[in-house]
């Protein structure tokens, strides 16, 4: 606990970000990882499989980009760094380990941005509920010739979380016009990972699935607010919160879909998707 509270103090953070939960998001899936990593370990080698597996894919190989890079627990840091001339790791907040790996890698630098644009917009209005909510329109490195690679990776269901969380609070909103928001924000984001030059991975989790204690499922539950991808991709199943870890009579899995090369890849109306 005192570790977590130095870290939360020593980790760069705008106060607009720390005001909206990024910060305390980030350490809390850093504990989260810390009492499940078992659990969690065949997802962040699939992912880092995946990832590996694209770099094949690259004609070229100067700029590499990772889109909520975060603890960098499912990122193969070290063969993009000996892969590319630069990698780029992009997140609203970088953990302490980040900036550790900008020291050991000399060709990883890291950019704090919110990739959807709406964050910063959105601290300075939520307290108005009659104010509009930001859209997004991403263009970070949308017209930089030497980016060859971007993975944006287990990060697409994680753009609504923290605006839902916080717009939700008083003064609340509608809670359709926060679902219309997270949408928007997915929506967005699946169009700009089509307008980023070079090689485009997308790793996310699309769904939540609830275990009882026999191992049956019980519910599933969309957590990408309506939005379906439109590409197919390998998935498999990421035992997100182990049995008796937050409830004795549930676990909770996430269905993550891993799309290698989405520009080359097949659309859902050319094929179905891949079971694991």
């Amino acid at each position: 606990m005192i570790l977590e509270l130095v870290e939360y103090l020593l980790t760069p953070c705008s106060f607009a970000m720390r005001r909206l939960g990024y910060l305390r998001g980030q350490l809390g899936i850093k504990v989260r990882h810390r009492q499940c990593r078992r659990a969690w370990k065949e997802h962040l080698q699939r992912t880092q499989t995946t990832i590996r597996a694209a770099l094949l894919d690259c004609p070229q190989r100067r700029k590499a980009v990772v889109l909520g890079s975060g603890l960098l627990l499912d990122v193969p840091l070290a063969d993009l760094a000996a892969t590319f001339r630069e990698v780029i790791l992009v997140d609203v907040v970088h953990p302490l380990r980040a900036y550790l790996a900008t020291l050991r890698y000399r060709n990883v630098r890291l950019v704090s941005v919110d990739v959807s644009g709406t964050a910063a917009e959105l601290a300075r209005i939520a307290h108005d509920p009659l104010a509009p909510l930001p859209r997004a329109v991403p263009q970070l490195f949308c017209d930089d010739k030497e980016v060859d690679y971007v993975v944006s990776v287990n990060l697409l269901s994680q753009l609504p979380y923290i605006p839902a969380m916080y717009l939700s609070k008083s003064p609340p909103r509608p809670e359709s016009e926060i679902d219309d928001y997270a949408r928007s924000l997915i929506e967005s984001h699946l169009d700009y990972l089509q307008r980023l030059p070079g090689v485009v991975t997308l790793v996310t989790d699309v769904e939540k699935i609830q275990i009882d204690s026999d191992g049956h499922e019980v519910d599933r539950f969309d957590i990408l607010y309506g939005v379906t991808l439109p590409w197919s991709g390998e998935e498999w199943t990421w035992e997100h919160v182990p049995l008796k870890h937050l409830s004795r009579e549930f676990a909770y899995h996430r269905r993550v879909c891993a799309v290698r090369n989405l520009k080359s890849g097949h659309s859902k109306s050319a094929s179905a998707p891949t079971d694991a």
